[in-house]
């Protein structure tokens, strides 16, 4: 069961201690139950009734201190184990491919690190009850033992062709609960779309409607599945007490023809077998919740499996944890960046799309816009530039040294972005000492000093309209002080005056501090203010004369 392999591999409890203490709190169930037995045989005799007091009260304190032990231990670890495994998979995703994190889809990612790690969290308890049962009733077995073999033979034999039955019954539950698991990540995926593009959605009624429709669906078949797995573990439920139901039976009225000594004892096994229905019972109530847990565990493995599959090349260290992006060196400075032969691609046959081969020189300081249409391959080169989608051939040079895989993760700290689908965090990650005043003095020249103000590390808000966004997010970038930077379509939600200001002013001032800009553009009325400027069609980049532009 992947649920215990999950939790088994992780674990740093004793596993001796704690079964050793599972046991004695199960014997100690089935030792009171005995006492008890032994007691009422003797009720009337006051001479022997103390002693069965004090072994009672053993056996109870035994108990309490065994189960609240492995209760309590058992809990706090398979938190911990939750939480390991949950910032595993956050760090890996870190760690991982920006190509690798597309390929994957969101939803499955949210999926697997918000609703499967907390799922497997509150099972935790129905775990721990469920190996508590087994444990009481292999005490209880071993009780009815001593008092009637036969009696013993015929409950296994019941209970043997029972849980047969179940665990076969269980499977289509088990499937249920798979597609419906599918279904929740395809819901995640339609509701993030709705949330990202709501804008758009709220301009056409005819998409509003569509979107809609589908989320309808998906949400109506996720509700299907689960309640077909609902209805199979409900039948599986109502079989375990019909079996336990015949298990009476057969004893009442089967195992007094077939055993001259079972009238000797009847009391006291038919206690007995009514002790275990409690632990069968609880076994019996745990399985759904554990067979929803199993099939979130499947999940959280699957996708560690995926991110793994997709962490870059030096990302791992020699024992094969993920390193973390801060503890590599970053470089800062360079004079030129070479592109030889450059080449990627994505998609298979008339989906496919290719953008090189590239051979281009950027040196230090300089001012580059990049044109061209729609699917020229504009945003993809600027990724293959950064990095961030690794090239299939060719290579990256800085002051004639390749860029190696391993070295791929210094070279990205080298860029500052605002791309056109941009984040805007509203804390400065990464930036240890933030320069209050120079803050405030580029919050003022991106005009938005009555919208914002920088406390410490922290925006007062990131609620702004996009193009404000943008300038927001163009002072972070300055303000992480990085060599390059990339704008992708910038200008494109600015006003008219800030349009003009971002060409004629904020540009002339990033090159005077030194730094170079690369800038995906469409604004020919200004293509003058660069040093050079590039344009792509059908993947390729030709240099243009700037006395056309």
């Amino acid at each position: 069961m992947r649920l215990t392999e999950l939790l088994f591999q992780d674990t740093r409890t004793s596993i001796k201690r704690l079964g050793l203490m599972a046991v004695i709190a199960g014997g100690a169930s089935a030792g009171i139950l005995a006492i008890v037995n032994a007691a009422a045989q003797v009720a009337g005799d006051s001479s022997g009734h103390a002693q069965y007091v004090a072994f009672f009260g053993i056996a109870l304190i035994a108990y309490v201190f065994s189960q609240r032990y492995v209760l309590t231990v058992t809990t706090d670890e398979v938190e911990r184990i939750v939480d390991g495994r949950r910032r595993g998979l956050i760090r890996k995703l870190a760690a991982c491919e920006l190509q690798g994190v597309e390929k994957i889809g969101h939803g499955v990612i949210f999926t697997a690190i918000n609703s499967d790690a907390q799922t497997i969290s509150q099972t935790a308890g129905s775990l721990i009850l469920g190996v508590q049962a087994l444990i009481l009733m292999f005490w209880t077995a071993i009780y009815l033992a001593t008092l009637s073999l036969p009696t013993l033979a015929l409950v296994a034999v019941v209970l043997l062709i029972a849980s047969r039955i179940y665990n076969r019954k269980i499977e289509r539950a088990r499937t249920e609960l798979r597609r419906a698991h599918h279904e929740v990540t395809a819901l995640h995926e339609v509701v993030e779309g709705l949330l990202g593009g709501f804008k758009e959605v709220k301009l056409s009624s005819r998409r509003a409607s569509e979107l809609l429709q589908d989320a309808m669906l998906v949400s109506e078949r996720t509700a299907l599945y689960r309640s077909l797995a609902q209805r199979a573990l409900a039948a599986n439920f109502i079989f375990s007490q019909v079996a336990i139901f015949v298990l009476l039976g057969t004893l009442v009225f089967v195992l007094p023809v077939i055993s001259t000594t079972f009238a000797d004892t009847t009391v006291k096994a038919l206690a007995a077998v009514l002790f275990l229905i409690g632990p069968i019972s609880g076994i019996i109530s745990s399985v759904p919740q554990i067979t929803v847990a199993n099939a979130a565990a499947e999940n959280l493995l699957r996708l560690e499996q995926l991110l793994d599959e997709h962490v870059e090349a030096g990302r791992r260290t020699p024992d094969g944890e993920i390193a973390a992006p801060g503890d590599m060196q970053t470089s800062s400075d360079f004079k030129v960046i070479e592109l030889r032969q450059l080449r990627f691609s994505r998609g298979q046959g008339s989906e496919r799309f290719s953008v090189g081969p590239i051979d281009l020189t950027i040196r230090e300081g300089e001012t580059i816009f990049i044109t061209g249409g729609n699917g020229s391959g504009k945003t993809t080169f600027v990724k293959m530039l950064t990095g961030l989608y690794p090239a299939d051939s060719g290579e990256i040079l800085i002051d004639g040294m390749v860029v190696g895989k391993l070295d791929m993760q210094r070279y990205r700290d080298m860029f500052g972005a605002v791309f056109s689908d941009f984040h805007l965090f509203s804390k400065l990650y990464g930036v240890d000492d933030v320069d209050q005043a120079r803050g405030a003095g580029l919050i003022d020249e991106m005009e938005i000093e009555n919208k914002v103000v920088l406390e410490g590390r922290r925006f007062s808000t990131v609620d702004l309209s996009t193009g404000q966004r943008k300038r927001l997010a163009l002072v972070a970038v300055q303000l992480e002080e990085r060599p390059i930077i990339i704008l992708d379509e910038w200008a494109a939600d600015q006003d008219p005056h800030f349009r003009a200001k971002f060409y004629e002013t904020l540009l002339p001032s990033l090159k005077a501090a030194g730094a170079t800009v690369i800038a995906i553009t469409h604004d020919d009325k200004y293509f003058h203010h660069a040093d050079r400027r590039l344009h792509m069609a059908d993947g390729r980049i030709t240099e243009m004369s700037m006395e056309t532009a």
